[in-house]
């Protein structure tokens, strides 16, 4: 028998994502979301969702960076440019977990207030 080491996502290759469930979709998480679905091939950056109405004034950088660790984005840097960004786009499991978490009646939940 062959034991392999468990692998985290950190530390896995591109070919095989790990995509988890998100806990609670606030309400940035799920303009972010509905902006993604509109196009899911378009890649977007942070500054891109901060011009947007439905995500403006907001850390659209956390977002992305949450989702990306989540599987649900996949991520790649410009090349060949002085001030490269960084892309983010819907994964294919990405698309239909968020297709279904924003149809979902609780995905937002309200904050405990004890």
């Amino acid at each position: 028998m062959v034991h392999r080491p468990i692998r985290t996502g950190d530390d896995m290759p591109d070919d095989e994502p790990t995509v988890g469930p998100l806990p609670r979709l606030g309400r940035r998480v799920r303009a972010v979301l509905g902006l993604l679905l509109e196009d899911p091939g378009r890649e977007v950056w942070p500054y891109w969702l901060d011009q947007q109405p439905a995500t403006r004034g907001g850390d659209n950088y956390q977002v992305l960076k949450r989702l990306a660790g989540a599987g649900w984005l996949s991520r790649r840097e410009e090349s060949g440019k002085p001030n490269a960004r960084v892309l983010y786009r819907l994964t294919p499991v990405g698309e239909a977990r968020a297709r279904e978490a924003l149809q979902r009646p609780d995905a937002l939940r309200p904050r405990d207030t004890r």
